[in-house]
């Protein structure tokens, strides 16, 4: 089993290296293979890993995690003198000095550096296939961006090493290990989001830097602080060993602020929102399957010992608060990428909220908006490419009757949004779930509950009007063309969206299943209790909560398959005429709407601010 894992670690790195090398055909039958194979070895192991599967690695690897760790952190001081950007240099120094203090005063000696269970294979499966895809998407969106053609090698080997720095975080239980893959995804985010190289993709990647920099400190300042308060070795297996002991609550808090602001959770939202400048594979990698899944992929890590804590409290409070206000602050944006970035930081902040309340039906709430979020975001992302390659579109504006002109694509973007928001998709599930299990929460803690149900229940409906109000602008149509022509946009775009569009359909058909079998377990076995999942006809019972199935597939044929059939329904020789018009013929037309949030932005912040600062309080009384 430890080839199989070291494979996804090793297989990456090694097409990450010769990339660089190869001619441009080579390289591209490379891609697409590497892709496949990774998606294979993940199934395998998502599969096949019953039990957690712990293995270390030779003593001389703890030296060269050490060194690599210094001489990233250098680098990043680098950066700040070559860009003059305080902030990073001050992440640095602090970062640098914390680092050396540790090393020198740490034992050298790990047991166990890895630990693959269930969550871990379920990490690798989302970040393998969707990573996959957007590898081989790249091949042809990085082909005609204005740069050299070592740039576009450069490009796409630092997307396979960056997953080849994933599956690695997701298998570290050693905390030193995790910091240098931690912080080399923040040296991924850095190099992807500067890498146009203009004024403003520079300054964002910045702030990308010193952002993600300060979660590498609350990372380091937890190694401190259970290093040297005997709590033994510094895992995340031990910390979760000593739950309930006296003061572990504050390296549990430092590791949640890691998490949120690699999540992006507010104020540190920006980061992630400035990454819209850089090419779309790079917001479809981000956003959808990866970096910014370390966020409740590390809550559910730490869902056994956060359950019922008072860091659990701020943290579901912060979430249920970022959900609604990031919800309503995608309202007035009019980019489509930025739409799409600010409802992810929502749907993320209920991801991580359904981590922080820790019951199993959460858990399995959880697990079903991070699959089904990665898929859909993925296919959405990447049609936000093919509008800015194909159609020349970065505004939802502009999209006014693309059904017309480009159908397909119409369809597709409708099929992600209504995947995010309409039954029986996995996405509508886990809303539905988190709003049943904050109900049962109101027993005992009536306000919080009350407030974070109104909070999620809120946001939802707003996501709803965010994603109804780009796809009237997409159906609508001047009435002036009535024949349906399918739009053009070359075998590897429409190739890796069929990909997708057929895995959002397996995981609907699939779900009963994926609960039962699939998510239930990782629940089970991240929560060290049992989960109670039984089918029943056509229900699905997971613990007091019951799943209709027959219910949901109603609804999927009266509401999506209706939407999406609406679409391409023609009226052929037919005048249109409004009321009271004595039947003259007029022009229609949809409009969509506008209002601007930027005002309460800095309210927004300010909020978040005192949430992380009552995080850290709360671990200290």
């Amino acid at each position: 089993m430890s080839s199989y894992i070291a494979s996804l670690f090793i297989l990456p790195l090694v097409v990450s290296g010769l990339l660089l090398l190869l001619p441009k055909q080579p390289a591209r039958f490379l891609v697409i293979v590497s892709a496949v194979a990774l998606s294979a070895l993940s199934l395998y192991l998502f599969i096949n890993v019953d039990e957690p599967y712990k293995f270390g690695v030779p003593h001389y690897v703890n030296e060269i995690v050490a060194g690599a760790d210094i001489l990233l952190l250098l680098y990043f001081g680098w950066i700040a003198i070559r860009r003059k950007n305080l902030l990073v240099g001050v992440m640095s120094v602090l970062q640098l000095g914390g680092l050396l203090y540790l090393l020198k005063t740490l034992p050298a000696d790990h047991s166990m550096q890895f630990m693959v269970d269930k969550l871990s294979t379920f990490m690798f499966l989302l970040i393998n296939v969707i990573s996959g895809v957007i590898a081989i998407y790249s091949l042809k969106y990085i082909d005609e961006e204005d740069c050299s053609s070592f740039r576009k090698k450069y490009f796409l080997s630092i997307l396979f090493w960056f997953i080849a720095v994933m599956n690695l975080i997701v298998s570290s239980d050693n905390m030193e290990y995790f910091f240098l893959f931690f912080e080399l995804t923040t040296l991924a985010s850095f190099l992807f989001i500067g890498f146009r190289k203009d004024k403003e993709s520079v300054n964002n990647a910045l702030t990308a830097l010193w952002m993600n920099q300060i979660g590498g400190l609350a990372i380091l300042a937890a190694i401190f602080f259970i290093a040297y308060n005997g709590y033994g070795e510094a895992t995340f297996t031990n910390l979760l060993e000593n739950t309930g002991a006296t003061g572990i609550l504050l390296p549990l808090a430092l590791l949640s602020v890691a998490a949120l602001i690699k999540g992006a959770q507010m104020p540190f939202s920006k980061w992630l929102l400035g990454a819209m400048v850089a090419p779309t594979p790079v917001s479809a990698l981000l956003h959808s399957s990866t970096m910014v899944k370390i966020a409740p992929f590390i809550i559910l890590r730490l869902s056994p010992a956060l359950r019922d804590t008072p860091v659990a409290t701020v943290i579901i409070a912060l979430t249920g608060f970022v959900f609604i206000a990031a919800a309503i602050g995608a309202l007035s944006q009019d980019n489509f990428k930025r739409i799409l970035a600010h409802s992810t930081i929502a749907l993320l902040a209920l991801m991580i909220m359904m981590g922080a309340v820790g019951t199993p039906v959460t858990i399995v709430a959880a697990l079903a908006l991070i699959l089904f979020h990665g898929i859909s975001k993925c296919m959405l992302f990447l049609n936000a490419g093919i509008l800015e390659r194909v159609f020349h579109l970065k505004q939802s504006s502009d999209m006014d009757k693309l059904g017309e002109s480009g159908p397909f694509t119409s369809l597709v973007i409708t099929i992600g949004f209504m995947s995010l928001l309409l039954p029986p998709f996995g996405a509508f599930i886990g809303k539905w779930m988190s709003i049943e299990t904050l109900g049962a929460m109101t027993a005992d803690k009536k306000i919080l509950g009350a407030l974070v149900m109104v909070a999620v229940a809120c946001g939802g409906a707003v996501l709803s009007l965010l994603y109804f109000k780009v796809m009237g602008l997409m159906i609508a149509r001047s009435g002036e063309n009535d024949k349906l022509n399918f739009e053009k946009t070359g075998s590897i775009f429409s190739g890796t969206i069929y990909v997708l569009i057929g895995l959002i359909i397996l995981s609907m058909l699939g779900l009963p299943w994926l609960v039962t079998e699939y998510f239930a377990p990782v629940a089970e076995e991240s929560l060290k209790m049992n989960v109670p999942v039984i089918t029943e006809g056509w229900n699905v019972y997971i613990g007091p909560m019951k799943l209709p199935l027959v219910p949901l597939l109603i609804a999927f044929f009266l509401l999506p398959v209706t939407i999406i059939a609406a679409m391409f329904v023609r009226f052929k020789n037919v005048d249109r005429a409004k009321e009271y018009m004595c039947g003259e013929k007029v022009n229609y037309t949809f409009s969509s709407f506008y209002f601007s949030t930027d005002k309460a932005t800095p309210y927004f912040y300010a909020t978040g601010v005192l949430f992380f600062v009552a995080l850290i309080i709360v671990a200290l009384i």
